[in-house]
């Protein structure tokens, strides 16, 4: 057995593995969809995406295999991340690497193994996507294709989660920052075991020696109440709860946790947790309490810091994706929100150019000298104490009261002189690396408490925010400048959730082509709409709408109405991306082609139209000469599964590829074509250049030539798949009702014997319940027979013993054999009583399993305690039996397929109600037999009716 080299870079590639997050996180749907559908692709029973992990490989998908890894000296997958081709191993068995490997020789009996490996973005493989077979199995050039776009698939769930990770914000990482420090306090918090008696005291029997640090007070001061009672150290606030629930808990016989405060020897208060639970005594003893208890006043108020911190971030989520567009309302908005939060009179963000200070944007209260545009000299403005070379490392300050002595320096500060502040907080601001200016907040009163972590946090998280900021603004206005010498448009385009569309940056050449300018584009891009064709709008909006929901990459060539110029073509190209707030933004481009368009079309117009329904047609259409049969033209689809290249298949005429048996079949489809000018459809066999053949389906026209010259224009199609599935089909529906037939046939004899009293007498109401299964029974028996003539229901030769009988008696037995299944529903059942008297010429059992698929359906779709009624309403020559639910009726696209087999309005994977889809195509077929017909219509007052029309007898 050859074990898996281990790769040179295996230290970068484990760490690559161990951050992708992926190792032992259970299974996930997005996974499992794709081994899922690979599974159906290649018709294999075991499909798997596994992670090479140091001395396993661990399944984090998996189908058709129990195990959830196996070690990585004997996988296969160990070999596969060592090449960027498949890995494949046709025959195991005869593979000198693996013959003898524990995964062949024993299970899961490894036969066939193909593998493609699974990478991170950077470039490190981490695991693979890979099929495995008990059985030998080839493996075409196709389906490695295949095999990789599935790989493929699963890489990009794994980038993209990558992705998400790297694009996690400076916000979150405090916040995580903050979790963390939390989770370490609470992780290293000390405790104390305890012994009590279930008294009013809480008498102690034992309590570990750090209470002392919880308390003040040592073991020996509270066992037995020697100087002082447990219960005496509680918050009165807290006295009862605490009894209540050990209380409680003592009843229930359950532990119990509860969070109360206990008063420190030196007065204060301190929080605890406490875990317990009561140890009962059959020694007739005190009841005895154990537990443990827990220091959480360090957690408290770590959870109220970082209650402030979530405060600032919500803040700060507020402000990052806000609505605002341009640049100088989302700088005014985020600092109208951020002076609030700091309750600072003022808040500034400034550049500085030299020593110059300028007030680029201001906020501040009413009466307040600051305008936005200001100019200063630097040395007088507080923000000079930030770039000054003694802060200048720092790069913020927080003065909380500027008169406390421990800032005396600044007393003699020009800035305080000429400005004098109560409080003060400032930033730097950089900008592509160099500093650009400060953000700072004032207050001409001193604050009465320091600056909390919260705030500082705040005030750098938005800093790194508005650097952001204005960094996209400087990169835009430069690329704005390149982008105008550009022969199209440079655009963004953004759909919000709610309908509303923008520009967010667009060149300057968009003004040219939709006669808007960016400014008004960026706030509006419906007026852009409103200028594409009505005869284009219609699939603009669905590729928009296509590629928004898919994330493909969009394109499509449309008209704009233009000044003066009318409609003219053009073509938009774009990549879309989610953005964070669910909207999504496109970055693209668009082009003038109106010329290139024009000729374009006119050149295609003559080329184009039967061309290409000929060319990729899938079915094979050919093209015969009348007189001698040989074949002029022909389609790939034709050509496929002959065997024959163009040029052979063409030399031969179609009596050359039909077998000599099929001769009369031809001469009546050449009589054919004489007297009406077309032949078929119908069946015949063709010989491939091998000598092999497959069945075909031909149909055909006579058509003239501008020479004169006939030729035949044929349609014929390749059935030999159609052929299989039919066999198939058949295969599994004798195989399944042969399953159920035989359980079934031991059901009814059981029943049998028991109505005939074989146990012994029964009840009245016995009898009636087993009758009732016993028709039942047979009614299942027959739904068989019906599987298996499954061909005869199809060509509509389903046997049917026609007798004239009265109606009610059939419609009184539908309704009692689905009670009970009304009764699972929690549904009744109704129909008035007596029924209209009437004779009808039908298979009895036939319109019973009609009825009862219609009442089935009915309650499957009616709401709990609702009833379903059953109508029978007498007409001139018919009657009509009308079967009412109150469910959500039917919607009215979905109509036209209602009676067709296999038809549901809801055919996903995740359906609520279960069923066939056979059920109403049967109930249709049985109609038609009996001369009636089934229909649909919407009841009154909601819900569906589905209703039978039979002829009746005259009485």
């Amino acid at each position: 057995m050859l074990t898996p080299p281990t790769p040179k870079n295996e230290h970068e590639r484990q760490r690559a593995l161990n951050e992708s997050c992926l190792l032992d996180s259970g299974a996930e749907p997005r996974f499992d969809r794709i081994t899922r559908l690979a599974r159906q692709a290649f018709s294999i029973p075991i499909v798997l995406v596994s992670l090479i992990d140091r001395d396993r490989q661990w399944f984090k998908s998996r189908q058709g295999l129990d195990a959830e890894e196996t070690s990585r000296n004997i996988s296969f997958c160990g070999h596969t991340i060592l090449t960027r081709k498949p890995f494949i191993v046709e025959n195991a068995l005869e593979d000198s690497r693996f013959a003898d490997n524990p995964l062949v020789t024993g299970a899961p009996n490894i036969r066939f193994y193909a593998g493609a490996a699974i990478y991170t973005s950077s470039g490190y493989p981490i695991g693979t996507l890979c099929l495995i077979d008990t059985k030998p199995r080839s493996f075409s050039d196709d389906q490695t294709a295949i095999l990789l776009d599935y790989a493929a698939m699963v890489e990009e769930l794994v980038q993209a989660d990558e992705f998400r990770r790297r694009a996690a914000s400076g916000l979150e990482a405090e916040l995580l920052a903050s979790q963390d420090e939390m989770a370490s306090l609470i992780e290293n918090l000390p405790g104390v075991t305890f012994r009590c008696l279930a008294d009013e005291h809480w008498s102690m029997l034992y309590i570990g020696g750090k209470v002392s640090e919880i308390t003040g007070y040592t073991p020996e001061d509270l066992i037995d109440n020697k100087h002082i009672t447990y219960a005496s150290l509680i918050h009165p606030d807290d006295t009862s709860r605490v009894y209540e629930t050990v209380t409680q808990a003592m009843t229930d016989n359950f532990e119990w946790r509860l969070e109360y405060r206990i008063q420190h020897r030196d007065g204060v208060w301190r929080w605890v947790e406490e875990h317990g639970k009561c140890v009962n005594s059959n020694t007739g003893l005190p009841q005895v309490l154990e537990g443990f208890i827990v220091d959480i006043t360090r957690e408290h108020n770590t959870a109220s810091q970082l209650s402030q911190h979530q405060d600032a971030l919500v803040l700060l989520n507020e402000v990052a994706f806000t609505k605002q567009e341009s640049l100088d309302t989302k700088i005014d908005y985020a600092l109208s929100v951020a002076r609030e939060y700091m309750q600072s009179d003022m808040a500034i963000l400034s550049q500085i150019d030299g020593e110059v200070y300028i007030a680029r944007w201001v906020n501040s209260k009413a009466g307040t000298v600051v305008e936005a545009g200001q100019r200063f000299s630097l040395d007088q403005t507080w923000c000079q104490l930030l770039v000054s070379k003694e802060r200048i490392k720092d790069k913020e300050l927080y003065i909380a009261n500027t008169e406390d002595p421990l800032h005396s320096e600044l007393f003699s500060h020009p800035c305080y002189q000429a400005n004098p502040l109560g409080s003060y907080a400032g930033i730097v601001i950089e900008v592509e690396g160099k500093p650009f200016g400060t953000l700072n907040f004032s207050s001409s009163q001193a604050r009465a408490e320091a600056f909390t972590e919260s705030e500082q946090l705040f005030v750098r998280l938005l800093a790194h925010w508005l650097a952001d900021t204005l960094t996209q603004s400087l990169v835009n206005e430069r690329l704005t400048k390149l982008m105008a010498q550009l022969p199209g448009v440079t655009y963004q385009f953004r759909r919000y959730l709610n309908g509303h569309m923008t520009f967010p940056f667009s060149s300057p050449q968009i003004q040219s082509l939709y006669g808007l300018t960016p400014k008004q584009a960026a706030e509006d891009a419906s007026p852009a709409l409103q200028c594409i064709h009505p005869d284009d709008m219609g699939f603009v909006a669905e590729s928009i709408e296509h590629s928004a929901n898919t994330l493909e990459y969009w394109q499509a060539t449309y008209r704009v109405r233009q000044a003066n110029k009318g409609y003219r073509w053009i073509i938009g190209q774009a990549k879309p991306e989610r953005l964070a707030d669910g909207s999504t933004l496109w970055h693209g481009y668009l082009q003038d082609i109106h010329q290139q368009e024009e000729s374009r079309l006119a050149l295609e117009q003559n080329e184009a139209r039967l061309r290409g329904l000929f060319e990729f047609s899938p079915i094979g259409i050919a093209l015969n000469d009348f007189e001698t049969g040989k074949f002029i033209d022909l389609n790939d689809a034709l050509l496929a599964p002959t065997g024959y290249t163009r040029d052979e298949f063409t030399s031969l005429s179609y009596w050359d590829v039909t077998p000599k048996e099929y001769a009369p079949e031809e001469e009546k489809a050449l009589a054919s074509m004489i007297a009406r000018g077309r032949y078929g459809p119908f069946e015949k066999e063709y010989i491939r250049k091998d000598g092999s053949r497959y069945p075909v389906r031909l149909q055909g026209m006579v058509s003239q030539e501008k020479d004169g010259r006939k030729v035949i224009w044929s349609l014929i199609e390749d059935i030999s798949e159609r052929r299989k599935l039919e066999k198939m089909k058949d295969q599994f529906i004798a195989t399944v009702s042969h399953e159920l037939r035989t359980p079934l046939t031991s059901i009814s004899g059981s029943l049998l014997l028991l109505i005939g009293g074989a146990a012994g007498s029964l009840p009245d109401k016995a009898k009636t319940l087993l009758s009732t299964a016993d028709r039942n029974a047979q009614r299942l028996t027959a739904l068989i027979n019906d599987l298996l003539d499954m061909e005869k229901l199809v060509a509509g030769k389903m046997p049917m013993h026609l007798t004239s009988q009265p109606l009610a008696p059939l419609i009184g037995e539908a309704v009692d054999s689905m009670n009970s299944y009304a009764l699972q529903h929690q549904v009744g059942v109704r129909y008035s009583k007596p029924l209209p008297t009437c004779q009808v010429n039908v298979d009895g059992q036939r319109l019973i399993q009609a009825l009862t698929n219609l009442l089935s359906n009915a309650i499957k779709f009616s709401p709990k305690t609702e009833f379903v009624e059953l109508k029978v309403q007498l007409k001139e020559a018919q009657v009509e039996i009308a079967v009412r639910d109150k469910g959500p009726g039917v919607d009215p696209l979905f109509r036209h397929q209602l009676f067709k087999r296999f038809s549901q309005a809801d055919s996903s994977d995740t359906r609520k109600l279960p069923g066939s889809g056979l059920g109403l195509a049967i109930t249709r077929e049985i109609c038609q037999q009996l001369d009636g017909k089934v229909g649909y219509r919407d009841a009154k007052d909601g819900g569906g009716e589905f209703f039978i029309l039979l002829p009746r007898e005259a009485s």
